[in-house]
């Protein structure tokens, strides 16, 4: 049911609220260059869509940006999952659900804050036309990305979103909201989402504000060691480092 032309068809609805909506079809994103975002969803009828929603309640200050994975859903494309389970993936677009969700929480509450929302809606399917394992795929910041694994999607989908948005929005802080990856809930279980961070205050500011409702997350280390685990012989980086961290 909730194709990503009819995602985009409800959020257009936060109008209603007050929400600057503007939708970029897969004509607008070639020529922006989110080649990554649009190699996940090359496979699909459903046509690639990045949806930009706004809330000004906060005067010139710069915005707060907030990124969401809505890939509505996920077979892992070539690389395809096991059959077992895969009738979850229904839930890969939980995190721009989020940020659609809070989009409409400020509107509604008039919140003084001015926060942009991207949201990435991409279906990764495998057909004749889908990415391959080993294509190598240039990303808007302009690194080229070897693609190992078509499953590793919502990393490439996020990419060209993040860097979107500190181009066109030059935002004040940025927190990305990613169903990333099985592994975490292997280490983390249930209880706490995984919090990947460059900045100490933030990282901090969202651990207190997830204690403070009820809800878990615990910071996950990075450094060089992990990125040295992305190097390619053919790319400037692989999508996947293997099993390890």
């Amino acid at each position: 049911v909730l194709t990503t032309t009819e995602f985009a068809r409800r959020l257009e609805g936060l109008r209603e609220v007050g929400v600057e909506v503007e939708v970029l079809e897969e004509e607008a994103l070639g020529r922006l260059g989110m080649r990554l975002l649009l190699a996940v969803g090359q496979g699909s009828e459903s046509p690639s869509k990045v949806v930009v929603l706004r809330w000004r309640g906060g005067g010139e200050e710069a915005p707060l940006a907030l990124v969401g994975k809505g890939v509505v859903f996920d077979t892992g494309g070539i690389s395809m999952k096991p059959a077992s389970g895969m009738e979850d993936m229904t839930m890969d677009m939980a995190g721009a659900a989020v940020v659609a969700g809070v989009m409409r929480t400020l509107a509604r509450r008039g919140a003084r804050a001015n926060v942009v929302g991207l949201l990435g809606l991409v279906e990764n399917m495998p057909s004749g036309s889908a990415t391959r394992p080993g294509d190598v795929v240039r990303s808007m910041k302009g690194d080229t990305v070897e693609i190992v694994n078509t499953d590793a999607e919502g990393r490439l989908v996020l990419a060209d979103l993040l860097w979107h948005a500190q181009e066109a929005f030059a935002p004040r802080a940025i927190v990305d909201l990613a169903t990333l990856t099985g592994a975490i809930v292997v280490a983390l279980g249930h209880e706490n989402a995984g919090l990947f961070s460059n900045d100490d205050d933030l990282a901090e500011a969202v651990a207190r504000a997830a204690r403070e409702e009820g809800e878990g997350a615990w910071r996950m280390p990075m450094g060089d060691a992990y990125d040295a685990k992305l190097k390619s012989d053919v790319a400037d980086m692989r999508n996947v480092g293997g099993r390890e961290g």
